[in-house]
């Protein structure tokens, strides 16, 4: 795939992580239900490691906050993502931020 096109299908995946958090507020969406939530409608292009990575992403861009749950004796470790005011406002379109495309 060229430069542009992973670029592009980057963004595209970061824009469409964030909408699903902001649908699943105020509890906010475990990685693994935003994968399971993009398999479902479609988009096939990622797997659950592109996922925690885009989420990492809009955390250092302050869009996203992570919340990591983990029991040890369990054996359970979750992250989970909520969005943020600025993430609100990039989805409105009050703010414009590089490296997101919001469709």
């Amino acid at each position: 795939m060229s430069k542009l096109l992973d670029v592009t299908e980057k963004q595209i995946l970061r824009g469409c992580c964030l909408k699903i958090c902001e649908q699943a507020e105020p509890l906010g969406a475990g990685t693994e239900v935003i994968y399971a939530a993009l398999k479902k409608s479609g988009y096939a292009g990622c797997g659950k490691e592109d996922i925690t990575v885009a989420c990492e992403y809009l955390e250092r861009k302050d869009l996203v906050k992570l919340e990591h749950i983990k029991n040890d004796i369990l054996g359970i470790y979750r992250c989970i993502a909520h969005i943020t005011a600025k993430g609100t406002d990039l989805l409105e379109g009050t703010i414009a931020e590089e490296g997101v495309e919001i469709e």
